[in-house]
């Protein structure tokens, strides 16, 4: 078999394949395509080269946006090389942004740079890369070349948002599975008005013809102007469907289940446009190490890691990161081949980064105290001990706190549990199947499942007939029988919660384990917490501060350049930066201030259970405020992790 056609069978790319057998020899071409979809999946991945670079062809931005200022790029060690890096990200999971040629050639609205070029991508925090082989045309890490019905695409990968890069004294950090700071908003509404005046300037529109095509005519530029005003009015209704009351997201957030929501009732109700909820709830990317270990996962616990769960989460988040999908046939341009291959490539083998020697050296005296008040406030009844970080044989438990004990922002848990929609050409039909017998609307969470059910059930037609349905049969089989979480019980306020319960509650959030925490700024599920050291003073309310030092009120996020100190990003304002105001709908910065005796504690008896009342009530207790003395030896123990 030929180069392409290999990787194309085991997801490293998207190029036309061409033939690998002579037209006189179709038993072997059949046989051994045969072969290919069957047994080559179950191999290891090929690398992306022999001579990949360790800096995986990483841009340098010397004087970068927002005052980012690099002379070096270095990867930490999570287990990973840079083939491993490399194939990451440029896996195709199928998601379908934009006409390929398009992206490529469009340029910026205001002026005629190529809107993809590196610094107008780093304007929105996506990270720059070099052309290499399998990315000839230097597209940024995490966006990628993808086929779907004869047409070329980019579209974004699981890196573009899940790949983080911390800047100190000039070294910029890439982290593979760290939280992006990217701003997607930003980025598509930016790209929408690149479409609209490429549309309006003649001028730019032959620029972009010519680019192109070196010998246009009539046609090609009818239609070229027909692509252009279909993705500009898509990219439009996208970003009006999407726009939060409350105003921008800002840098390194999104509201995943809103857009995901959105996009699926928009597709039950072509005819009615607004069919969507309000995409008011934005949370920071999560970071991705150990998730394939974890029994539930998302900020809200919503789905677990058993069977096929896993690869039912992967593909709801490409249908939400603009996948081609007809819900009516369940065809769709999601590779879920792929999507078993990165879960596996993440739980195999990615772990989580350690406080790097680039950064001023941890004080073990100190961190060693700060263990102590780890320990006396009761972080680890919450947050899993991590054990050996390398380790694939771990499972980790999340432990979920409701709403009314935790106190943080409510808005993701409540969007995802109360949002529904207009069960359109579902309505009448079984409730499995998206409907009821007589409904005419339909939780989000359930539209949502049933829509995920029927592309996964739905061979990929972008295949020949027989590789369709041999790889549809290997991805349910693996969904089945691969090494998933066995019989997951949500743990909500130390407690187990089974049966149809485990559903009912879903007004919760999630306490990660804390390996690698130290990249991971800004904190809490909405990043409303700048660094560590605020995440541990008590919240202010609007009279202002109390006699202690309060978390801010207001910061400036968009800076990679790192506070060794406090542990989280610089949040002086620069030029472009996003002011953060804790005061609007879905950023409220309260909640999670045990350690400041202002968010009470759950009473636990000698064996770890929950003390209750003679009422049956959970018994609380509120714990001293913590001293800065303590505050800053937690901070420095938590380095450590």
């Amino acid at each position: 078999m030929g180069r392409n056609q290999v990787l194309r069978y085991l997801g490293h790319t998207t190029k036309p394949m061409r033939p690998a057998f002579h037209r006189h020899q179709p038993l072997a071409r059949i046989m051994m395509g045969l072969a290919a979809a069957w047994l080559l999946p179950t191999c290891a991945y090929f690398s992306q080269g022999l001579m990949s670079p360790d800096d995986r062809h990483a841009v340098v931005q010397p004087h970068g946006a927002l005052g980012d200022v690099e002379t070096r790029i270095v990867y930490l060690d999570q287990g990973w090389d840079a083939t491993d890096s490399l194939w990451f990200y440029n896996t195709t999971q199928g998601s379908n942004l934009l006409d390929y040629d398009l992206f490529l050639h469009l340029e910026q609205a205001d002026n005629e740079k190529r809107f993809r070029d590196n610094a107008n991508i780093a304007r929105y925090r996506y990270l720059p890369i070099a052309p290499h082989w399998d990315n000839p045309d230097g597209l940024p890490v995490g966006f990628v070349k993808d086929s779907h019905k004869g047409a070329d695409y980019v579209g974004f990968t699981c890196a573009a948002c899940h790949t983080a890069q911390v800047n100190y004294k000039g070294t910029g950090m890439r982290i593979d599975g760290g939280p992006a700071l990217s701003d997607m908003e930003g980025f598509l509404l930016a790209l929408q008005q690149a479409l609209a005046a490429t549309l309006a300037d003649d001028n730019k529109f032959s620029r972009l013809l010519n680019a192109i095509d070196p010998k246009p005519n009539d046609k090609a530029a009818n239609d070229l102007r027909a692509r252009l005003t279909a993705a500009n009015q898509r990219l439009m209704r996208e970003n009006q469907h999407n726009k939060s009351p409350a105003g921008p997201y800002g840098y390194g957030r999104v509201d995943a289940f809103g857009r995901i929501f959105n996009r699926v009732f928009e597709r039950l109700t072509p005819n009615n446009p607004n069919n969507v909820n309000p995409s008011n709830a934005p949370v920071n990317y999560p970071f991705l190490w150990d998730t394939p270990l974890h029994d539930f996962v998302q900020w809200n616990g919503l789905i677990s890691n058993e069977k096929n769960k896993a690869l039912a989460r992967n593909v709801g988040e490409v249908l939400g990161a603009f996948a081609h999908f007809d819900l009516k046939t369940g065809r769709s341009s999601v590779v879920a081949r792929n999507l078993i291959r990165l879960e596996r490539q993440i739980r195999d083998k990615l772990h989580s980064p350690q406080w790097p020697d680039v950064l001023p050296p941890i004080d073990q005296n100190l961190a060693a105290e700060g263990r102590k008040v780890f320990d006396a406030y009761r972080c680890g009844t919450c947050h899993t001990d991590i054990g050996d970080r390398k380790s694939t044989k771990r499972r980790v438990i999340a432990h979920l706190s409701t709403l009314d004990r935790i106190g943080t922002d409510p808005m993701m848990a409540r969007n995802a549990a109360t949002s529904s929609g207009l069960s359109g050409f579902w309505e009448g039909k079984p409730y499995s199947e998206g409907g009821g017998k007589h409904a005419h609307v339909t939780p989000a969470s359930k539209a949502l499942g049933s829509a995920v059910k029927r592309v996964i059930t739905t061979p990929d037609y972008d295949h020949m007939l027989v590789r369709r349905w041999l790889n549809l049969a290997y991805d349910l089989a693996v969904g089945l029988f691969d090494k998933t979480i066995r019989n997951p019980v949500r743990h909500i306020n130390h407690e187990p919660v089974r049966g149809q319960e485990q559903v009912d509650h879903l007004l919760v959030y999630k306490a990660r384990p804390l390996n690698g925490i130290w990249a991971t700024a800004p904190y809490l599920h909405n990043g409303s917490v700048p660094n560590l050291y605020e995440l541990l003073l008590p919240s202010c309310g609007p009279d202002g501060p109390s006699e202690d030092p309060c978390r801010s009120a207001s910061f400036h996020v968009g800076s990679r350049e790192f506070d060794p100190v406090k542990v989280g990003f610089d949040t002086t304002a620069q030029a472009g930066s996003y002011v953060f105001d804790t005061s609007l709908t879905g950023n409220s910065h309260a909640g999670h201030e045990y350690a400041s005796g202002k968010t009470a504690v759950i009473k636990l008896n000698a064996q770890g259970r929950p003390v209750r009342n003679a009422q049956g009530d959970l018994v609380q207790e509120w714990l001293a405020p913590i001293t800065d003395a303590q505050r800053w030896a937690l901070v420095e123990y938590l380095k450590t992790l």
